[in-house]
């Protein structure tokens, strides 16, 4: 996400930083490395708590700086159905992740809003 628009904005990296250290115990080595190798696949997470936590963070990495550029959302879209739900609801779920990540909602109280739903 932090290379979706061509551009490594600070906000982003730290953003990602953040993400990586807090949530992921990973070193800012770790981080800078995987952005270097940014071309490297990675594994989707099967249960529904580790997508949501994926394209959460996403979200807050694309809102970093702000704004949310048409790169930014079709990647997340991509990584919507890449995760197994259907193409024909991409656009209401990235929408529905980037208005609750903007909001301040955390991955669990996503997790926690759309399974009692």
């Amino acid at each position: 996400m932090v290379l979706a628009d061509g551009i490594i904005d600070s906000l982003e990296l730290q953003t990602l930083y953040e993400i990586g250290v807090k949530d992921y115990g990973l070193t800012h080595e770790e981080i800078l490395e995987a952005v270097n190798n940014s071309g490297t696949s990675f594994t989707i997470p099967e249960s529904l708590e580790g997508k949501i936590r994926l394209l959460h963070d996403m979200a807050k990495i694309a809102w970093a700086d702000g704004s949310i550029d048409d790169t930014e959302l079709r990647l997340l879209k991509k990584y919507i159905v890449r995760a197994g739900f259907q193409s024909e609801n991409a656009d209401a779920i990235s929408e529905y992740i980037l208005e609750s990540v903007h909001n301040g909602m955390s991955a669990e109280e996503i997790t926690r809003q759309i399974t009692q739903n």
